[in-house]
């Protein structure tokens, strides 16, 4: 169900929104992966404010990630299976 402020910004005029939403949506995985680059940082952040539907996105994204990671168990991989993957993918490169 969408917020009233999301039923708001889509009847809103959209003129240069899509592509700002369109880059935006492609930085939304670095973002939450903390991989995305200081300049993009700024960007995404400064574009969230404004627009509530990135912004949205953004929070569901975080929340997923967060009940995900939340379930998991980190498992201790035997040293010697490492080195054996590590080896196996320097054959094939």
């Amino acid at each position: 169900m969408e917020s009233k402020f999301t039923e708001v910004y889509q009847n809103a005029p959209a003129e240069g929104k899509e592509t700002e939403c369109e880059k935006v949506s492609l930085l939304l995985d670095l973002m939450i992966d903390g991989e995305a680059s200081s300049e993009d940082q700024q960007y995404f952040n400064s574009h969230i404010e404004d627009c509530v539907t990135c912004f949205e996105s953004h929070q569901k994204q975080k929340l997923l990630k967060g009940l995900v990671s939340g379930h998991l168990k980190r498992v201790i991989v035997p040293e010697s299976l490492a080195h054996l993957i590590k080896a196996k993918i320097q054959e094939t490169v």
